[in-house]
């Protein structure tokens, strides 16, 4: 009889063992990355480019500082964005923390919800400037990249860049277009 409780508290053991074991193994897996900077974007972009081109140290110099300017301008945008977006979920007790009311937080006539939908396809208006912007910018690092490399770098550097981002549909492949 003794030893049958022994043999279930040994077992309830090693079981709690196992469990404590796999929480802290999972633990680990899920530790913080490493936080990006415009500087190591830049870095690896001009390395990458330096590897596949075989830059002169002069072009790469040029080259990072270009990629370093792209890079803080994309993380000023993206910290924009990110800052004015949405509310903090969490706070102090009685200052509106926490989870947001179901019904969108204001009172019947007050909107709330979701904006409404445009036709299939079209684009807000402010993403419509962003595309424009973001493809002004594109436009304007790609002269000063071909005035830095030779032509045989920059002809490679092409081929890359169509490698790297292929062609998006216009709508979404699982969505009927109606």
């Amino acid at each position: 009889m003794k030893s049958t409780g022994r043999l279930w508290l040994l077992a309830v053991c090693l079981l709690c063992r196992l469990v404590c074991t796999q929480a802290q193994e999972q633990e680990k897996k899920q530790l913080p990355r490493e936080v990006p900077s415009p500087e190591k974007a830049a870095r690896k972009m001009t390395d990458r480019m330096k590897e596949e081109l075989q830059l002169t140290d002069k072009q790469y110099d040029k080259l990072y500082k270009l990629n370093l300017k792209e890079q803080q301008e994309h993380f000023a945008t993206m910290t924009e964005r990110g800052s004015g977006q949405r509310p903090s979920m969490g706070g102090r007790p009685g200052m509106g923390g926490g989870r947001p009311p179901m019904d969108g937080g204001m009172g019947p006539g007050m909107g709330g919800g979701r904006p409404p939908m445009g036709a299939p396809g079209e684009r807000p208006v402010m993403e419509k400037d962003n595309v424009e912007k973001m493809q002004k910018a594109a436009a304007k690092k790609e002269k000063k990249i071909k005035k830095i490399l030779t032509a045989e770098q920059y002809a490679k550097w092409q081929e890359m860049c169509q490698l790297q981002e292929p062609p998006q549909p216009q709508d979404h492949p699982h969505k009927p277009n109606l």
